[in-house]
């Protein structure tokens, strides 16, 4: 088992996009893992789709390692984003890309 340490943030995503993961919790996935996915999966060295960004926001805590801490505020530098657009926009584009396959998870 691994043993990181992981920082609390907080932050606001679409309430589209916790009531999807939230659905997802019996599979084991909750939002910081699908968070930490995002972030490892699109959050490279090129720029960031940036998806609609609409609807309520809601407050959510997550749990990050101290390197996808690092590179969601160097994304957020170099696009002159939040952290917080920088997630919803990465988390968009996993839910979109996956959303077919999470669901028959369910």
């Amino acid at each position: 088992m691994r043993n990181i340490n992981k920082s609390e943030i907080n932050t606001y995503i679409t309430e589209y996009q916790r009531d999807f993961i939230a659905s997802l919790k019996d599979t084991g996935i909750n939002m910081s893992s699908l968070t930490r996915l995002a972030i490892r999966k699109y959050g490279s060295n090129k720029p960031i789709e940036r998806l609609e960004d609409t609807g309520k926001k809601i407050r959510v805590n997550l749990y990050l390692e101290s390197t996808d801490l690092k590179n969601l505020q160097e994304i957020g530098l170099r696009e002159g984003i939040t952290s917080s657009e920088v997630l919803r926009h990465l988390i968009s584009k996993y839910l979109r890309i996956h959303e077919k396959i999470l669901k028959q998870l369910l």
